[in-house]
């Protein structure tokens, strides 16, 4: 059974930075002589070389060796659920024995490492080039830290070989999910027909050029005197991080000369949660080169705190550091990968330590694990077991919002365990300290917004339109209008298209994908040449269904965004997601055989791809092909029972069998589950009174309100079904809902006129 977080995870289209002496390795070099290698660097650059040398970055991956390997292979078997593993080492080659996927134990080389610190996975070439990360990997932790032992790295999953985080398959490919961010100049070499790999890289590991570009042109110039500010012969540009300055009487710094994006444009590319729209990224805006998940799509809490791996840029671009100008090299060394200072002496570069590292602003005993800056403004959160990493938005405690949201917070965090130190304590304590939270910040529009509630549209518009919040802000929130369309949403669309940043701009797109597609051409197509590929891509997807019903010269001028967007999903051919976005695009014009091979192919890559799955089962029941419908339906509760729109999904599938009283245990069980939807209760309340349990579809109704407020479906429905039932002593609270949401609806009206005196 997958866990719900495993499902969140499913569903996000993302780089996995965390996962994961070989006789083939030069032939998997690529023949690249734009490409140098580092060594060519070391002779002019031997500090920032040597630096490198002790980096995550150098230590990325490495041909599995005496001096790479970390783990205990000293002929030891390990046993996770329920497989046995053996680790050995013969002729100083590295082995396991294990289950493949036909669940037959076999023997398999180690041939690469991946990462050391505080853990190591082991890559695995297996067949038509595909290469996977064994998913036991070694705790290079301390003993007293609990480390140097093997471990896995889903111990609550039910891993077998059908499993899709089993070794083997999808989510474990190295070809697709890690190695463009852990080698350098890395080219999939995907062969969609075959479903292989011919993948090369210049350098294994993340090299010199994997952040500054091929060196080639960089070294000619040097050897002819003719390198200038200009003229570095680099692709990729490395503006310096702005120096910052104390004002008299200021107690933060303030920065000398113009903020860039330079080096998030670096770094980004690999420290982010992104769906590449480029072979290559070298030397382009970010968001020309990516597309960025927002705030509302799954991996962070409400308040933009880090719920799963999202790899920094999402968080840092939250921040007020960001804001004014703070950038990666401000704190870190860029090649060695640590902060330039330990300590809180890091902040008080910017933050004046006689205002900030004192215990009336921390409130906590000196140079105590409260009083560390990071603790309360950059709290952990453990990943891949025992891997802690800092949320990089800077937030402030907040308490109050735990309470309300069910978001984390620092306090509670480090005061985990003690007796009477929850939540609520906490607030009390920043309260007694003088400290008073912001009621207006912005995760109760994000909460409200995920879970229907229409009456937040206003309050996003004015944040949104306001424009004093992060941009990630703001486009996150703007997204969520997509299911609120109104004149207020449309106009704070229309007004974000001309916003100088690309994640507004894209979200405003999105804003609009529920309006007529008439409408929704109207109005977005004057903006089919924006500058951003996010943008462009957004416009293709949300337009794609309108093609078939223009104009020829309309068509002529959406065709090239389309074949754009088409070219783009390409890249990323190997993932079942991509294929299922080139499914639905098919389909939309209209060619049904070419969708279900996207779809086929999905299922090749990964056979249990849950959302996939579902997706798959529904082109069938619009195609009239229940039979293969019901076949992938029952393969998605077998995966994943705890699937709420797969159990929805089933439900409907029985009702059109003509089996609805077979169809209500999943239709209840659909609503249970965290990824449940408004529409389901709906759907499962109007099922209960069609078997005459209208008092049972009440109460379901009745929950489902508080749960998903101001659903206009929903509200109606329960106020039907109370009239029904003769239970009209509470039908006042629900009209007056109605006549909130929708003062205007006839039927509105009348219920005001029978039941509000």
């Amino acid at each position: 059974m997958l866990k719900t977080s495993v499902l969140r995870k499913l569903a996000i289209f993302s780089l996995t930075l965390g996962l994961c002496s070989s006789t083939q390795l030069l032939a998997r070099q690529l023949d690249n002589d734009a490409y140098v290698g580092a060594e060519a660097c070391s002779s002019c650059h031997q500090e920032e070389h040597q630096q490198w040398q002790q980096s995550d970055h150098r230590k990325a991956m490495q041909v599995a060796t005496l001096s790479s390997v970390l783990g205990d292979f000293s002929d030891v078997t390990v046993r996770h659920h329920n497989i046995d593993s053996r680790f050995y080492l013969d002729k100083k080659r590295y082995y396991v024995d294990t289950l493949d996927e036909t669940g037959t134990t076999n023997t398999f080389e180690i041939k690469y490492t991946f990462g050391f610190e505080p853990l190591q996975q082991y890559l695995i070439e297996t067949k038509d080039g595909h290469i996977q990360a064994l998913n036991i990997a070694w705790d290079n932790r301390s003993k007293e830290q609990g480390g140097q032992q093997w471990f896995h790295l889903q111990p609550d999953e039910n891993i077998n070989p059908e499993h899709p985080f089993f070794w083997t398959r999808y989510f474990q490919n190295w070809n697709n999910r890690c190695a463009s961010c852990h080698s350098t100049n890395v080219t999939k070499n995907y062969d969609a027909e075959a479903h292989s790999y011919n993948t090369t890289w210049s350098e294994i590991n993340v090299s010199c050029e994997a952040c500054h570009g091929p060196g080639k042109k960089h070294l000619e110039l040097a050897e002819k005197n003719k390198l200038t500010d200009n003229n570095s012969g680099f692709s990729s540009p490395a503006s310096p991080a702005l120096n910052w300055q104390f004002k008299p009487r200021e107690s933060i710094a303030s920065p000398q000369g113009k903020k860039n994006a330079d080096q998030i444009n670096m770094c980004g590319d690999c420290h982010s949660l992104r769906t590449p729209l480029t072979e290559t990224t070298e030397g382009r805006d970010f968001h020309d080169a990516n597309r960025l998940q927002l705030l509302n799509e799954g991996s962070y809490f409400h308040d933009g705190q880090i719920r799963e791996e999202a790899f920094v840029m999402g968080s840092f671009l939250q921040s007020k550091m960001h804001g004014k100008g703070v950038t990666c090299s401000n704190c870190h060394n860029p090649h060695s990968g640590k902060v330039l200072i330990e300590g809180n002496g890091l902040c008080a570069q910017c933050h004046l330590p006689e205002v900030f590292d004192t215990p009336k602003h921390h409130h906590h005993p000196e140079a105590s694990t409260g009083a560390a800056c990071v603790n309360c403004h950059m709290p952990e959160r453990t990943y891949m077991q025992v891997d802690d990493r800092r949320d990089h938005s800077f937030t402030t405690p907040r308490p109050d919002l735990s309470r309300t949201l069910g978001v984390p917070n620092a306090c509670t965090n480090c005061h985990m365990g003690q007796t009477g130190k929850d939540d609520a304590w906490a607030s009390e304590q920043l309260s007694t300290w003088g400290i008073k939270p912001n009621n207006d910040h912005w995760a109760t529009l994000s909460q409200r917004s995920r879970s229907g509630d229409i009456l937040v549209t206003q309050a996003i518009t004015e944040l949104v339109e306001e424009g004093s919040s992060p941009n990630i802000v703001r486009a996150s929130l703007l997204q969520e209008l997509a299911v609120f369309p109104s004149n207020a949403s449309v106009k704070a669309a229309l007004q974000s298209l001309q916003d100088e940043n690309p994640m507004v701009r894209r979200a405003a797109v999105s804003a609009m994908q529920a309006l007529p597609p008439e409408t929704r051409w109207k109005l977005l197509s004057p903006h089919l040449n924006d500058e951003s590929r996010s943008v462009r891509f957004q416009l293709a997807e949300t337009l794609a269904d309108t093609y078939p019903q223009l104009r020829p010269g309309q068509q002529a001028a959406l065709a090239p965004v389309l074949e754009e967007y088409l070219a783009s999903l390409k890249v990323s051919a190997d993932s079942p997601s991509t294929q299922a976005s080139i499914a639905l695009l098919e389909l939309q014009f209209g060619n049904i055989r070419a969708a279900e091979n996207a779809y086929l192919q999905a299922l090749r890559i990964e056979p249990n791809h849950v959302t996939v799955l579902v997706n798959m089962a529904d082109f069938y029941r619009g195609t009239g092909r229940d039979a293969e419908a019901e076949t992938l339906l029952k393969r998605a509760l077998s995966v994943a029972p705890d699937s709420g729109a797969a159990q929805h999904s089933y439900g409907l599938l029985l009702i059109r069998q003509g089996d609805p009283s077979g169809a209500l245990p999943h239709l209840k069980l659909a609503i249970e589950q965290a990824d449940a939807q408004a529409r389901y209760a709906y759907v499962y309340a109007v099922a209960l009174d069609n078997l005459g349990q209208t008092k049972e579809a009440a109460k379901v109704l009745v929950k489902a309100t508080e749960r998903w407020p101001n659903q206009y479906d929903l509200l109606m429905t329960l106020v039907l079904y109370l009239e029904k039932t003769g239970n009209t002593y509470s039908i006042k609270k629900y009209v007056s809902q109605l006549m909130i949401i929708a003062p205007n609806e006839p039927s509105v009206k009348q219920l005001k006129k029978r039941y509000i005196r």
